[in-house]
């Protein structure tokens, strides 16, 4: 399992890769490297998440978790400046190819390398997260129930996640911890879920 992008494994050689991204009527151009998640475009499932996310226009705080080389939180922060961004991924190769995509897209963040919350010791109105799941579901329900303890009070927790990947049991395992959970959007297959820390 070494070579999986939820690892961090530095031994892996580096395979520098860029691809552009058409948002908002922009063009932004992203750094990708060997190891890391959807390394060639953007995912589906991220870009549905970054579509469907919905806020009020005022500051907020805000967690990419699992943020891989950063695609939802540069492309969030363009689309709600006022946030206070921090991202984090187990993978340290993705937070450092994260930090020159935040810094080329004139994006301001914390990255902070961190295995779920070991590192982390904030709290947030939002967190996002796209979940690993080939690190199982023991790993995916772990860092669900530390993000809600990360949320501050009425902080939204928002995840993407297929259908046949488990969004019906990511449904429901949400819905027990946070007493709630909507589904903000499907589209080919995948759901856009939304629980608020009340």
């Amino acid at each position: 399992m070494s070579g999986q992008y939820f690892d961090n494994n530095p031994s892996l050689k580096h395979e520098i890769r860029s691809y552009q991204f058409k948002f908002n009527g922009n063009i932004y151009r992203f750094l990708t490297d060997s190891g890391i998640f959807s390394r060639d475009y953007l995912d589906f499932g991220s870009e549905t998440l970054i579509n469907a996310f919905t806020y009020e226009d005022k500051p907020f705080k805000a967690l990419d978790l699992g943020c891989g080389y950063g695609p939802i939180g540069v492309l969030m922060s363009k689309k709600y400046p006022k946030v206070s961004l921090t991202m984090s991924d187990v993978n340290e190769r993705a937070c450092e190819i994260a930090k020159v995509n935040t810094r080329e897209n004139k994006v301001e963040a914390l990255i902070i390398p961190s295995d779920g919350y070991t590192n982390i010791h904030d709290q947030f109105d939002v967190i996002w997260l796209n979940p690993p799941i080939r690190a199982g579901k023991e790993v995916i329900y772990r860092l669900y129930e530390e993000s809600y303890n990360h949320l501050l009070p009425m902080g939204e927790f928002w995840i993407v996640i297929q259908k046949k990947q488990g969004a019906e049991s990511s449904q429901k395992q949400l819905k027990n911890l946070f007493g709630n959970c909507e589904v903000i959007k499907k589209n080919k297959g995948y759901f856009i879920l939304k629980s608020q820390k009340i």
